[in-house]
């Protein structure tokens, strides 16, 4: 009887042991897996938007070529935007660092105006889905609101983004104000 009891301990230890054993290994790879998941999260990741088949396509910015190397760079990024825009908001760079501390809580409100409001209307929806608050102005002007916290060319990649989109739609990126 001394014997059965030891023998089913030691079996029920075992089993205990390999499904200890099994969880570790689950959760390892787990681990692995978000930690992969995260470091792709930190990539620019690109949405391709599919136009209207009987809309004209609006063609890229013009050639940035005679531009410096940061403005062509940008202009790749953001191929829609033209490369004086983006010479002007690089210029503006420091100003827009400057205006605040690091990880201070601003909120950048963006004015844009579409003369299709079709393209408005898609405007609200891929900006409502990116986490910023629109706020319908008329039938072709509205805002687009968003909170971040500032660090070094967040001011500016924020516009960029937004003006960007706005221009991929046919649309006029008009202003941006920045609050704390």
């Amino acid at each position: 009887m001394f014997r059965k009891t030891i023998i089913g301990a030691a079996v029920i230890a075992a089993a205990a042991g390999a499904v200890l054993l099994t969880k570790t290994i689950m959760d390892r790879l787990n681990d692995e897996q978000d930690s992969d998941q995260d470091e792709d999260d930190d990539q620019v990741h690109f949405i391709k938007i599919d136009a209207d088949p009987d809309e004209e396509e609006k063609e890229p910015s013009p050639d940035a070529s005679d531009k410096p190397q940061e403005v062509q760079e940008v202009c790749g990024v953001y191929p829609y935007l033209d490369p004086d825009f983006v010479e002007g908001l690089l210029a503006k760079n420091g100003e827009f660092n400057a205006m605040f501390e690091n990880d201070t809580l601003i909120t950048v409100t963006h004015k844009v105006t579409f003369e299709d409001h079709a393209n408005l209307e898609s405007f609200l929806d891929i900006m409502d889905a990116a986490g910023y608050i629109c706020v319908q102005l008329s039938d072709h002007e509205m805002t687009a609101q968003k909170k971040l916290f500032t660090e070094e060319g967040a001011i500016l990649s924020d516009i960029l983004n937004v003006a960007n989109q706005t221009a991929a739609l046919h649309g006029v990126y008009e202003s941006q104000v920045i609050a704390k």
